[in-house]
């Protein structure tokens, strides 16, 4: 008789020999088995225009011919979306916050008369500093992470996680990481508005 750790080395051994994608084949399989109980179990309304509206837009985004092109396409147009519409509200927030806001809370520690460490300290230091971020960071961010809710709602960001799943895997990775990879760009695009 096997004692339990005679089956936990066996399991171990045993795991190697398991293909790469077993965890892909079993997900396939579970929702090929929901898919199978959802057609006998649901009924439709014969030329739902819904539903042929959603087939017609799924082959058109993750067909190999359109997919990569539409993808880049509406990516780079919200990236340049973010990084242009970003540059009036990062301006007026710029001379608002850093240059008159300086300014002002400098002044008022002068007319205190506080010492000149302190002012350089919480002024020129803390106020300064999170002023600049705050000018530079907030605008691209408002800008682009609801366009990306935007894209996520409308069942976009799915779709491109699966036509980039193929190619992620290749390397070990999930295609669902472009996502995050994806949203990065939020803050690149801060960095690039500065320069």
């Amino acid at each position: 008789m096997k004692t339990p750790e005679d089956v936990l080395r066996e399991a171990r051994e045993l795991r190697w020999q398991l293909p790469q994608n077993l965890h892909d084949r079993i997900a396939e399989s579970i929702y090929g088995e929901a898919a199978r109980i959802a057609e006998r179990s649901i009924t439709r309304q014969e030329g739902s225009s819904r539903l042929v509206w959603q087939q017609q837009l799924d082959r058109l985004l993750t067909s190999p011919v359109t997919a990569f092109p539409i993808m880049v396409g509406v990516l780079g147009v919200i990236l340049w979306l973010t990084i242009v519409g970003a540059n009036l509200p990062s301006a007026m927030l710029a001379k608002l916050l850093v240059d008159d806001g300086h300014a002002l809370l400098s002044g008022w520690f002068v007319a205190a008369g506080s010492p000149a460490w302190l002012r350089g300290l919480v002024v020129d230091g803390m106020y300064l500093s999170t002023a600049w971020v705050v000018s530079v960071m907030l605008p691209p961010m408002a800008i682009f992470f609801p366009c990306f809710t935007l894209l996520e709602d409308f069942g976009f960001l799915p779709r491109v996680a699966f036509n980039l799943d193929r190619i992620f895997q290749k390397v070990g990775a999930h295609g669902k990481q472009a996502l995050t990879m994806a949203m990065g760009l939020g803050c690149n695009a801060a960095q690039l508005d500065m320069f």
